[in-house]
């Protein structure tokens, strides 16, 4: 008896990563997640880059738990295809009792490869996930991150950053987490006095930024005083008195750049 194959028509190119020997993609069919390689000798430079060329020249998907799919062809030029059931990386550092699934937020826009806005409860939240397995050590350290934040944070402690909701699974297994996205303004010169107190409130949570440009720092200018708080922990690392004196000392010139040098561009998707 054929095996069953999901309908084109349910197959969608969520994220993509094309090098000069191959091309990975992160592809949704059905209601799973499934990883597909291909050389880039496979399909011509058109195909491979644009998802409505390619999903049409794919090999029809096994209905099952696969996880990666390895493109080819064949000396006669026909397609041919290798399928692994290993599993996949993911993070580790699981401490909030809350997951959701990846593909039930309703995404609203795109800032950039593997951070969106999506829809939580119905309000707008940022879900920060790893899109390909050697992304994943950045997620993990991110999460880590925020429960030493959690385990450092005491009862009537200001809040300096954004709410963690969620870690984000994909087939089960965690590969990112949802925050609460945070209304304000970016921080300029004239906010030194109230960003440097919120990052010597995260150093006193035992830890150091690692990149304290403006735009990591998010301004409530509705509050009195200003509420700040310090996004994208990606670069933190364990306090040490040097590095936690060195990042406060280039506060004021990070404040004062204003060539756009940490910012974000949100990019609408076109799918």
């Amino acid at each position: 008896m054929e095996s069953r194959t999901v309908s084109k028509s349910e197959i969608e190119v969520l994220s993509q990563e094309i090098n000069e020997d191959f091309g990975s993609y992160r592809i949704r069919a059905g209601q799973r997640v499934h990883y597909v390689t291909i050389a880039t000798d496979v399909f011509d430079e058109d195909t491979m880059c644009r998802p409505y060329l390619l999903i049409p020249q794919l090999p029809d998907f096994p209905d099952k738990k696969w996880t990666i799919m390895e493109v080819s062809r064949k000396s006669d030029g026909s397609l041919t295809f290798n399928l692994s059931f290993e599993a996949l990386p993911a993070v580790k550092s699981i401490w909030h009792p809350t997951t959701i699934d990846v593909l039930s937020l309703e995404k609203v826009k795109r800032h950039r490869s593997g951070v969106h806005e999506v829809l939580f409860s119905g309000l707008p939240a940022i879900c920060k996930i790893a899109c390909f397995g050697w992304q994943i050590p950045r997620i993990e350290h991110e999460t880590y991150t925020y429960s030493v934040i959690e385990e450092y944070r005491e009862p009537g402690d200001p809040v300096i950053t954004p709410a963690f909701l969620a870690h984000v699974t994909e087939n089960g297994r965690v590969i990112g987490m949802l925050l609460e996205k945070l209304e304000g303004d970016f921080a300029t010169i004239d906010d030194l006095p109230a960003c440097r107190e919120t990052l010597e409130n995260f150093h006193h949570m035992n830890m150091v930024h690692g990149d304290v440009n403006r735009y990591n720092f998010i301004l409530d200018r509705s509050k009195e005083p200003v509420h700040v708080r310090l996004v994208d922990f990606e670069h933190a690392e364990p306090y040490e008195e040097s590095k936690a004196l060195e990042e406060l000392q280039s506060l004021s010139s990070e404040l004062a750049e204003t060539t756009g040098r940490g910012g974000s561009v949100v990019v609408v998707d076109s799918a």
